[in-house]
Parts: structure tokens; C-alpha cells; sequence
């Protein structure tokens, strides 16, 4: 980039002037259409920007530090696409808005709903259990199978040789289908999980400073097809932004706050209070549930070094990790969003990776060391920067 290329910064309401609205619009009013190229955002030493169809620049509350680990850790992940999105929940900012690509395509990877929800999705289904279904955290369920798919076999309880019972809460953090599919047709309706997850945000915008789907949802009449839909194989879809809006919901407690990306101006004052979607007894349940994934779940192979030590000693992370391929000829998705510390929480996370049929890694692992950058610039004991030279890391530990 030559100097010279751009003149001054424009401020935060003269960009959304540009794009025909003014600096202060609710939840409920439709965000402009950006004027500003969100697929090619400008991370400088101390700054980032990125270009409006003006030829000037627009400044973003990117934290550049955090934005080039971000994508650096993509690079070496080597997805077909992926995109990472880390946002402070005290502020309200993004702070990491990066992605990946091959072949350099066109647009946003990091705005684009196009990659399915997973089993992300479990968590509206839980929200949904316990808001609308009467389900406890405590009570048994019994499954048989079920671990990679779901089998009309899975929506009654099982009976006979190999059942295994366990608490409803531990089946998020282990991502039981079978517990999913039992419970949600068992006690909820479609306008149950639809309404829940509408108010989570799907077939529906962000609250952010231009549109932005969270995500969008068919649910089917068909007990199969609906109980499939609940656990996440197949309707609902997810953006890489929509999944931070969705952890920082859990995060707070069941709030949602409004996102911004362009910097306003240091006396701008946000009077828009934060809009509940879920009472504060469900956000916490899950929130204990998240923490199972990373502490004893899915993911936490990805969060322990080869003795089975935690690489964020101290630090309680919330989380969901969600996998699936479509069909045979499609890439794999890979998710991980989340929160931490999860006992008082300062950022939410989202990671998703398209992986091809030979991969590096999956997004669990890229989110755990963008934690790990994050939380030792923080001066967290004994975590170490995943990005640091070998003779560092070593330093580091002792």
C-alpha cells in the first residue's frame, strides 16, 4: 500500500451517512448497506481501516495485534475458508474480524450465513428445552447410539442391552444427538425451537452497524426430519459473525447488545440498552453446559497439551464445537464459538473452518490459540503465544 492512498479518515457517522442512515438506529430499524468493502479490511501497525466506495478510509476498532495472529492462525490452518471473529463484551467493539480463503474469492466469508449451523445449533435446541420444554439440567436421559447420526430408533427412549442414562446436562458438552432428538421430540413443538431461535437471532440481522444474518432456519413438520433439525444435521445455517452474537448472548447473561466495527467518536454515547432474548437461569445453565465441552467434552483434546495439562491454566472457557459434512462432494464445517473467562466473562469468540477432504486442523484448535494470544498479552500465568518462537514458548513455561 503506497502512502498517500487515502485522505482522512472519514468518522463513524459520516460513513453511515454514506450509506443513508444516520449514526443512531435501533435493533428494530433494517442497519445500511456497508459503504465500505468489509472483504478487504486494512490491518496496519497500531490502526486498522478499511476503503469506502469514496477512495477514502474508514477506521475500525480492530485490535491489530490480536487481527494478525487471527490471521495468521487461519493461514496455517489451511481451510478452503475460514474466518474468526473475537469481540469485548465491555465495549461492545470487534476486535478481530479476519478470514481465509483460496483462489481469492469476492465478499465477506466472516458476513455470509452459508456454512450450516452444525452442532452449534444445540445450543438454541437447549435454549428451547429450557425455555419452552420444561427440561432441568438434572434430569436423566437414555440413549443408545446416536453418536454420528440420528436414526428414527432415537426419538423414543431405548430399552434393552447397551443404554447408557446420564444428566441433561452433561449432552451439550458431549453433543449427544440422541439426547437431543429424544428430548426436543418428546417436548418441544415447531414453533417451540422456532420461536426461541428466532429470538436468538435467526432468519434474521445482527445487531451491527450493517446487515449481517446470524443465521437462517427451516424447520420441517416431519418428527424425523424436526428432531434432525434440533440437533443440528441439516436446516439452519450460521454466520461466522452471527456465531460471536450468539456466544456473547450466553455470555451476558441473555442480553443482546449491539456490535460495532466502525470506530465512533470518542464522545459518542451508545443510549441503546441491551434487548433480553433469554432469561438469565437459562443463559447460566448453559453457560455450565459450554464449560463441560472444553473441560471434559469435545473439545478438550484441543485445549490440553500432550499431558493432558490445559493450555489456559486457570482460565474457564465456555464453549460449543460443532462438525459436519452435508453430503460426500461438500467440504467439512468446523465450529467453535465460545466465551472466557466463562466466570466473568470479557470476550466471545467464533471460528469456522470449511475444511477440504485433507485438513490441519479443526476450529477448536485455531479459537484455543487465538485465546491463548489474547490471554497472555493479558499476562496470564503460565499461558503461553502460540506464535512465538520455540526458545520463547520454552522460556515462557518454566
Amino acid at each position: 500500500m503506497k502512502p498517500g492512498r487515502f485522505s482522512q479518515p472519514l468518522s463513524f457517522a459520516a460513513v453511515l451517512a454514506l450509506s443513508g442512515a444516520t449514526a443512531a438506529h435501533g435493533h428494530s430499524a433494517t442497519p445500511p448497506e456497508p459503504s465500505i468493502d468489509l472483504g478487504r479490511i486494512h490491518v496496519e501497525q497500531s490502526h486498522a481501516f478499511a476503503e469506502t466506495r469514496q477512495g477514502t478510509r474508514a477506521e475500525l476498532t480492530l485490535d491489530p495485534e490480536l487481527s494478525r495472529a487471527a490471521s495468521k492462525l487461519l493461514d496455517q490452518a489451511h481451510p478452503v475458508a475460514g474466518a474468526a471473529v473475537m469481540l469485548d463484551l465491555k465495549s461492545g467493539k470487534v476486535l478481530v474480524f479476519a478470514e481465509h480463503r483460496r483462489g481469492g474469492a469476492a465478499g465477506s466469508i466472516v458476513t455470509q450465513a452459508r456454512t450450516p449451523a452444525a452442532s452449534v445449533f444445540k445450543l438454541v435446541t437447549t435454549a428451547a428445552l429450557f425455555e419452552n420444554g420444561g427440561v432441568r439440567p438434572s434430569d436423566r436421559v437414555c440413549i443408545s447410539g446416536g453418536v454420528r447420526s440420528v436414526e428414527r430408533r432415537h426419538l423414543d427412549a431405548p430399552h434393552g442391552a447397551g443404554v447408557t442414562c446420564g444428566p441433561f446436562s452433561h449432552a451439550l458438552g458431549f453433543s449427544r444427538n440422541a439426547v437431543y432428538a429424544q428430548l426436543a421430540t418428546r417436548r418441544l413443538s415447531r414453533q417451540d425451537l422456532l420461536q426461541v431461535a428466532e429470538r436468538l437471532g435467526f432468519n434474521s440481522l445482527v445487531p451491527f452497524d450493517w446487515p449481517v444474518p446470524v443465521g437462517t432456519l427451516s424447520v420441517p413438520y416431519n418428527d424425523l426430519a424436526f428432531a434432525r433439525t434440533a440437533t443440528g444435521f441439516q436446516g439452519s445455517t450460521l454466520s461466522p459473525l452471527g456465531g460471536a452474537f450468539l456466544a456473547s448472548v450466553i455470555a451476558q447473561g441473555g442480553l443482546a447488545q449491539r456490535w460495532h466495527l466502525l470506530t465512533p467518536p470518542a464522545d459518542a454515547e451508545d443510549d441503546e440498552a441491551p434487548t433480553r432474548v433469554l432469561s438469565a437461569t437459562t443463559a447460566r445453565r448453559i453457560t455450565k453446559m459450554m464449560e463441560v465441552t472444553v473441560r471434559s467434552g469435545t473439545s478438550r483434546g484441543a485445549f490440553s497439551d500432550e499431558s493432558g495439562h490445559s493450555l489456559l491454566p486457570g482460565i474457564r472457557v465456555a464453549g460449543k464445537t460443532g462438525t459436519l459434512r452435508p453430503e460426500s462432494r461438500d467440504e467439512t464445517a468446523s465450529w467453535f464459538i465460545g466465551f472466557a473467562p466463562s466466570d466473568k466473562p470479557e470476550i466471545a469468540i467464533s471460528v469456522m473452518l470449511e475444511n477440504g477432504a485433507v485438513w490441519r486442523q479443526r476450529a477448536a484448535e485455531v479459537a484455543r490459540d487465538l485465546l491463548r494470544v489474547y490471554f497472555h498479552r493479558k499476562g496470564a500465568a503460565k499461558v503461553s503465544d502460540p506464535l512465538a518462537p520455540p526458545d520463547d514458548v520454552r522460556a515462557a513455561s518454566r
